[in-house]
């Protein structure tokens, strides 16, 4: 983990052992600014994933047994959001709306091959483009498997898709005429 962070971050791993159901995890706190710090990812360790409910269930009781009492103790503050997130938190509503027009109408098993489903995936991508706001492209494919249903090999290749048609077009608006 430390090799991902620069000099001057700290990182902080800790584990937790198998509680209620679920697996024992490792919860990664990412040094911020100089004195804040976030929960960048929980990850399961004899599992896949933890899905929503379960990643949900770590980070409260984190937050309940080992946060709460230090910033107690040492006063500081401990700031969590919604225990969701919706498509309108990480997208404007241009895009989030291209995203879902194009995931409620599209065939699920081919994506966006057929040449309607295809439309409006290039909609969504050119909204995306367009667009300040961002999702990144594992928030893409767990949307689409954990709020639309999308078979999860199918969205990942969106999600890969998603990732290329952006680069391409940053690459574009980027290029001599």
């Amino acid at each position: 983990m430390r090799g991902a962070a620069t000099d001057d971050e700290d990182v902080i791993v800790l584990v937790r052992a198998e509680f209620d159901d679920i697996d024992e995890s490792a919860l990664v706190l990412w040094q911020e600014e100089a004195d804040s710090y976030s929960v960048s990812n929980i990850v399961p360790r004899h599992v896949s994933e933890l899905g929503i409910t379960k990643y949900n269930a770590i980070l409260q009781d984190f937050a309940d047994r080992i946060a709460t009492p230090a910033a107690q103790a040492g006063d500081f503050e401990v700031e969590m959001t919604s225990a969701s997130r919706t498509l309108d938190d990480w997208l404007a509503a241009g895009p989030a709306d291209a995203l879902r027009r194009f995931s409620r109408l599209a065939n699920k098993s081919t994506g966006a091959a057929h040449p309607m489903d295809r439309e409006r995936w290039y909609a969504f991508l050119i909204a995306t483009h367009r667009s300040t706001q961002r999702l990144n492209a594992d928030q893409l494919a767990r949307w689409l498997v954990e709020v639309e249903n999308w078979p999860a090999e199918r969205a990942q290749e969106l999600a890969i898709d998603y990732e290329s048609a952006l680069g391409l077009l940053e690459q574009y608006d980027q290029s001599p005429p």
